[in-house]
């Protein structure tokens, strides 16, 4: 009995190394836009409130249609100086065909497009905004 459990035991930790790697292996996650925002100092709230009237109802359209696959957004807990980030929205999408669409869309918008009060102002309180195309491997996920 003892040389069974022995054996168990041993045969279990040959295996362990081997889930281990498994667990390691990145799992790419495709087409992933990080669009960050640097807020005007002291807007950050309203910056925030015109992002959920006039942002997030695009997005959760896009995702409806499955443009996109899903997207999260980020906020730092404290602002420390007036250069940091202010708000991040990572946007995965579904196939880069849906991504050159929309960025086309935003091209032909910006030529003649007529905004509402709230896009203007959503506007006026970014000092500066940056949209980096990015690879993002995710590792000990279960997907």
């Amino acid at each position: 009995m003892k040389t069974i459990l022995s054996s168990f035991i041993g045969l279990l930790l040959l295996l362990l190394p081997l889930s281990g790697i498994a667990q390691d292996t990145p799992k790419s996650t495709g087409i992933i836009v990080e669009r960050t925002f640097w807020v005007k100092p002291g807007k950050e709230r309203q910056f925030a409130t015109l992002f959920d009237r006039t942002q997030l109802p695009r997005l959760k359209a896009l995702l409806g249609e499955h443009q996109i696959a899903s997207f999260s957004t980020a906020s730092p807990l404290l602002h420390t100086s007036n250069e940091q980030w202010a708000f991040r929205v990572k946007i995965k999408w579904s196939s880069w065909e849906a991504f050159a669409k929309d960025a086309s869309s935003h091209a032909d918008q910006k030529v003649g497009s007529t905004q509402s009060y709230e896009q203007a102002l959503f506007g006026d309180l970014v000092a500066d905004r940056k949209d980096t195309v990015i690879q993002e491997d995710l590792y000990g996920t279960s997907n």
